[in-house]
């Protein structure tokens, strides 16, 4: 007799149920991938790519004192490793443009004066001109930036007494100078943090303008999956195929009612940023709307490619939550675009949502351009040309 006939009846019931559910789970390879595939990719993304640890952060030195201590303090600033000098503009000016159009993230200002006045001890000033539209890079440049004003003030300082001519001798990296004792500050390395584009470094700030790209991605790319698959389980898709339309008006055609839908979700979340968390608007709304019609595309045609590859409501949404997942966490909308690793980066940037993100926090808290945004309103229209041409064959396909 086998182990199962001595079980009760209700629970032998059970079982052929339990069996029958597993057997289909099995044939449908899809599901089973995603049960199998989501746990592999949320482990690698919450264990090796998320890290908000500010590493690296671009940034312009203007050295206006073009001397060996300036270069030196240069150096101590790379050592830190918050900072990465990407640029040496010649003027302040130059370097607050880098930081307007979003190509550094922080601008250093050495003045003119600043090896004579750190070395007598008089208190060289040190301009840190940081982006802190994202509050977790501002503070950490903060923090980086009072340990270095700390290390240098205890270890290029000392004080050497000469009662004969009334002077304080102080020495700064081994050399000598004479200078009044009224004169010598304690803290003879100064650095003034100014926080730009969001002072009070408030969350919502930073998160509102990206989040417009997150609701887009999430509706736009289930709607128009859901859409398709929809008309083929009703049978009516056939009916669709029937008809004299070309498949390409036809995809259009399915997509276009979304891109007002997307249009209206953007509305709705700018004057709800405006008045309830007073984000700003800088830029120019025509820029914000060819750069959102751009991405609303690229997710459209992406949902297009998802429906063509799926059979049922399921598989689409199971699919769709797939693309999802990684663009919340590697396009910069939670945590520090860079200072997640570089296999991860590269990742980030083949995602329509990191690109988006930076042209929406930009126009809105910057007040850039889409000019200043080139290769982010690039890398959209490509994703949108690439899908698109990727739907219409496997459209070809299915209708043939």
């Amino acid at each position: 007799m086998r182990l199962a006939d001595a079980l009760p009846l209700p629970l032998r019931r059970v079982l052929s149920v339990a069996r029958k559910e597993l057997l289909q789970l099995a044939r449908d390879q899809l599901t089973m991938g995603f049960v199998v595939g989501v746990p592999i990719v949320q482990l690698a993304l919450f264990g090796y790519a998320i890290n908000q640890d500010v590493r690296h952060a671009e940034t312009a030195v203007v050295d206006l004192s073009n001397t060996v201590a300036s270069r030196t303090l240069a150096g101590e600033l790379e050592a830190t490793q918050t900072f990465d000098v990407v640029a040496r503009p010649a003027t302040e000016d130059l370097a607050r443009d880098l930081l307007r159009r979003g190509d550094v993230r922080v601008a250093v200002v050495i003045p003119s004066g600043f090896t004579r006045d750190a070395y007598r001890g008089r208190g060289a000033e040190v301009s840190i001109l940081v982006d802190a539209t994202d509050p977790t890079l501002a503070r950490a440049v903060q923090a980086s930036i009072g340990g270095l004003e700390a290390h240098l003030n205890t270890h290029e300082q000392a004080f050497v007494v000469d009662a004969g001519d009334a002077t304080v001798r102080t020495v700064r990296s081994g050399v000598s100078f004479a200078v009044r004792p009224d004169l010598v500050s304690d803290a003879p390395w100064r650095f003034s943090v100014l926080t730009f584009y969001n002072p009070e470094l408030r969350t919502p700030v930073f998160v509102v303008p990206a989040l417009l790209g997150v609701i887009l991605t999430t509706t736009m790319i289930l709607m128009t999956a859901l859409s398709i698959v929809r008309e083929r389980e009703r049978g009516t898709f056939e009916f669709l195929i029937g008809t004299p339309v070309h498949r390409f008006e036809l995809m259009i055609g399915k997509i276009a009612p979304y891109v007002g839908i997307g249009f209206v979700q953007i509305v709705i979340v700018l004057l709800s940023g405006l008045l309830l968390f007073r984000v700003p608007l800088r830029g120019s709304v025509l820029d914000l709307a060819v750069a959102s019609l751009l991405f609303i595309g690229a997710n459209l045609t992406l949902g297009l490619v998802i429906s063509s590859v799926t059979t049922n409501q399921l598989q689409a949404t199971q699919l769709s939550f797939f693309f999802f997942l990684p663009s919340v966490l590697l396009s910069g909308f939670m945590f520090p675009f860079h200072a997640m690793p570089k296999p991860a980066q590269w990742l980030g940037q083949l995602l329509p949502l990191t690109h988006y993100a930076r042209i929406t926090r930009g126009i809105l808290l910057r007040g850039s351009g889409l000019g200043d945004h080139l290769a982010d309103a690039g890398a959209l229209l490509l994703f949108l040309v690439v899908t698109l041409g990727l739907a219409t064959r496997l459209f070809k396909k299915e209708i043939g």
